[in-house]
């Protein structure tokens, strides 16, 4: 995002860009747009110093808003990105640790069917806790995961969430009884997942700026390959072999797997977003003062709440209708084409990203999400229909994951990104437990799938309002990058 020439230097435009450089070495959070220039700690480091005395200097002599943008421009200049070279596999590292982790949460589906045919008939309907208990669990860690990644360093957090994960599914291939299962697979599982949840979103972001939306996109994308081809494997798994070797092989797959990218990431102590090192509180309540961040956590509660009524009913719903094929897998086939194209898409609206602003996309994501759901989910009366609809909202829907790292950096600013990752983050856990009973109670009490359609479509839409408010208040011109 550029800033006009004719902008006032105390304009709130030109002190959310000065922001980045006046950040006290006790960690203090970046605040957008302040009323004032924030003081500087006494011992504050040396480039931090020196960022401020060009802000102080500038607003002490009124300088244009031009020479202003030079002086902020040589500041940020002092940090080149890598914008490649190993950048490329810390990328791929990351999109390991997507792949193996965040696709848990659709692999988990395999094995609730399996349980519910074979191993718990009589308990099937308690076992949609499981998955969100996982859910809420990986993101409640996050929050607490990316303050400690950032004040310890992000390859201890990586190692010991290798060997937690590790250990869940390890604990669960043995695990016989229901509460066995519910703890190993639901809440051990969630940690060990929530643990390295923020590291691998903020990682892109200290070798990439300029590609760093393709870059994120690309890390998540993981997320939906994994989802995708670890299904087809466990479904696979299960049936030769049943859950105790298939969680026996899972858990050492994944145990070399991410041991490995854990050794091959590497970090950019000196980028804004890393040097920062988790200075500051653990519990930073001007961060929860700032409006800016009320509108994007309401816009990641709402979006998540409505991308999960389609994950958990959109199956459901292809069973009730006609002509639709009695194969197990052909059944499954919408959602598990949704969650491969998610994987497309994520890199597709990675890249739009880095051309139209993380923001600007993120209110088409929204907004597409409830117009897909809109124009063919609740009119939808045959097969082929279900099948389009799984593609097109795959490719947008899920994409919303990959825009977090840079909407959080736009909110706070690049210092601490893993921490303020993690906190945005806690917004997203409440639809993963609250989601199916939610949307389950509007379709018993309506009897009608048309009114929980329009629930999921008004929260994408409802969500994209409050993204879009976001925007606003970051820069409220229109026609610009942000």
């Amino acid at each position: 995002m550029t800033m006009n020439s004719n902008t006032h230097p105390n304009s709130p435009e030109q002190l959310n860009k000065l922001a980045l450089f006046t950040t006290a070495a006790e960690g203090l959070d970046l605040v957008r747009a302040p009323s004032a220039p924030p003081p500087l700690a006494p011992h504050a480091r040396d480039d931090i110093d020196e960022s401020a005395s060009i802000h102080e200097k500038s607003l002490e002599k009124g300088v244009e808003g031009d020479r202003l943008e030079e002086d902020v421009a040589e500041a940020i200049e002092q940090f080149v990105y890598p914008e490649g070279g190993y950048g490329w596999i810390v990328v791929g590292c990351c999109m390991t640790f997507a792949a193996l982790t965040m696709g848990w949460g659709v692999a988990w589906g395999v094995f609730q069917a399996h349980y519910a045919e074979y191993t718990f008939p009589e308990q099937a309907s308690k076992l949609s806790i499981i998955g969100g208990l996982f859910a809420l669990f990986q993101n409640t860690t996050s929050f607490v995961a990316g303050k400690i990644g950032d004040k310890f360093g992000f390859k201890r957090v990586l190692f010991v969430s290798v060997f937690v994960y590790w250990l869940a599914l390890f604990l669960a291939s043995w695990s016989t009884k229901l509460w066995q299962i519910t703890l190993t697979q639901g809440v051990l599982t969630g940690i060990g997942v929530g643990i390295c949840q923020p590291m691998f979103f903020s990682l892109p972001s200290q070798w990439f700026y300029r590609k760093r939306g393709l870059a994120s996109g690309l890390a998540i994308a993981g997320a939906g390959f994994g989802g995708a081809i670890g299904t087809l494997i466990i479904r696979a798994l299960l049936k030769a072999i049943g859950p105790h070797k298939t969680l026996l092989i899972y858990s050492f797959i994944n145990l070399t797997l991410m041991t490995v990218a854990t050794y091959l990431v590497r970090t950019q102590p000196k980028s804004p977003e890393a040097r920062a090192k988790g200075k500051g509180p653990w519990f930073d309540k001007r961060v929860w003062k700032l409006v800016p961040f009320h509108f994007l956590a309401l816009c990641l509660l709402l979006n998540t709440f409505g991308y999960c009524t389609v994950l958990f009913f959109l199956t459901q719903y292809i069973k009730q209708l006609k002509g639709v094929p009695s194969n197990d897998i052909l059944g499954a086939l919408p959602l598990s084409l949704l969650n491969f194209c998610a994987g497309v898409g994520r890199i597709s609206i990675g890249y739009a990203a880095d051309k139209l602003g993380a923001m600007n996309t993120f209110v088409f994501v929204c907004m597409v999400s409830a117009a897909a759901i809109l124009a063919l989910w609740l009119p939808a009366t045959t097969y082929n229909v279900i099948v389009a609809f799984g593609v097109i909202y795959g490719l947008i829907a899920p994409t919303f994951y990959t825009l977090i790292p840079m909407a959080a950096a736009e909110v706070f600013g690049p210092d601490n990104l893993a921490s303020n990752i993690g906190v945005v983050l806690l917004f997203t856990a409440p639809a993963g437990l609250g989601g199916g009973l939610v949307g389950g109670q509007i379709l018993e009490k309506t009897g009608e799938w048309k009114w929980l359609i329009v629930y999921g479509a008004l929260l994408h839409a409802v969500a994209g309002v409050c993204i879009l408010i976001t925007r606003l208040m970051i820069d409220k011109r229109i026609w610009v990058k942000v």
